[in-house]
């Protein structure tokens, strides 16, 4: 199978050569789906941030908005990023072989208003964490009140979320618009930046998560060894 994969490779590239379409819709579609993806992490951080803010009114009046209606209007936007794309922009699909980076591959005009998309969303969903993070602090440091450990976890959950998308999702655009010839001397650092956010935030979430199942495990062990000892000395 791999002698035969290998054996193939020529063919793919020439094929790949003689069609610099399917470099834009590869490369266009990255674009799209990480434009999607912010989208519904906006409508989940409103989503935190009013239950957090609004807890009665929140619950009172969420279940009248389905999450599929979410899915819905964030999936919308893939007509607004074709009209920008093909319409306003006026994409090239006879990508030349020269090229090298997203900027030549998309054009300046995609690439541009793709790039401030993901500043000004981005933004949003720091600034709506960040509100997030602060009611929980007030909660856990400030007011003392007597906090549960799934609410210092969710503190924990909230500061990673944000620091993950301040370092990985939202200073890559903010690089390359004070340094437009970035994407020269390091490439598609955008996508590599946001799949690295996805290990980062992977292997904190779990290590987080593994520490409440730890603690319940020993919550569990100490209150079966209490339980044996009781059943001991009634006996």
């Amino acid at each position: 199978m791999i002698i035969y994969a290998l054996a193939m490779l020529p063919t793919f590239l020439n094929f790949f050569n003689a069609n610099h379409w399917l470099t834009f819709l590869v490369i266009w579609l990255i674009c799209l789906i990480s434009s999607l993806r912010a989208i519904l992490v906006l409508f989940i951080a409103m989503d935190r941030t009013c239950a957090t803010y609004l807890p009665i009114t929140f619950f009172k009046y969420r279940k009248f908005i389905p999450t599929i209606l979410i899915i819905g209007l964030a999936t919308s936007y893939s007509l607004v990023d074709i009209s920008v794309a093909f319409w306003i922009c006026k994409a090239d699909l006879n990508t030349p072989t020269t090229c090298v980076n997203g900027l030549c591959v998309l054009g300046a005009c995609y690439q541009d208003y793709w790039l401030e998309f993901q500043k000004y969303i981005y933004a949003l969903i720091i600034a709506l964490t960040c509100l997030l993070c602060l009611k929980l602090f007030i909660w856990n440091r400030v007011k003392k009140h007597n906090v549960s450990q799934d609410l210092r976890r969710a503190n924990r959950l909230a500061l990673i979320d944000c620091t993950i998308l301040i370092v990985f999702d939202f200073l890559p655009p903010i690089l390359h618009t004070v340094f437009p010839d970035f994407f020269d001397y390091v490439g598609a650092i955008n996508s590599v930046s946001q799949t690295l956010g996805f290990v980062v935030e992977s292997c904190l979430v779990t290590l987080n998560l593994k520490q409440k199942y730890q603690v319940k495990k020993v919550a569990t062990s100490a209150k079966t060894m209490w339980s044996t000892s009781e059943q001991k000395h009634l006996s």
